[in-house]
């Protein structure tokens, strides 16, 4: 199964509430994950951003969990794609992406 989570709050609570479910999916052996995506726009750019009070738990999820930021999130906000966390890609639009990832057959779950 492929899985996309979609995050767009700056709440600090729901970036933790967010990356509970992730570790959740990853966590729940009756589920075969064939990838999961965590894509923030919005607000939540500032998630995926050096400084963020959970980069080091983005910075955990490593390998198993692909994370995307959106460029025009980034541009909105004054943050340089510099800034993003190692673990990070950015994606010239959120949304964008969210629409090909479910094309290609991706769940899609709004978080949190």
């Amino acid at each position: 199964m492929k899985t996309v989570f979609h995050l767009t709050s700056g709440d600090v609570d729901d970036w933790r509430r967010a990356l509970g479910n992730v570790t959740n999916l990853l966590d729940d052996g009756t589920v075969e994950v064939e990838e999961t995506v965590l894509l923030v726009n919005g607000d939540a750019i500032h998630l995926f951003a050096e400084g963020s009070p959970l980069a080091e738990d983005v910075r955990a999820l490593g390998d198993d969990v692909r994370c995307l930021g959106c460029s025009n999130s980034l541009t909105g906000r004054d943050i340089p794609e510099s800034k993003l966390l190692a673990n990070v890609d950015s994606v010239p639009s959120g949304v964008g992406e969210l629409t090909r990832l479910q094309s290609d057959g991706y769940a899609y779950l709004k978080v949190p």
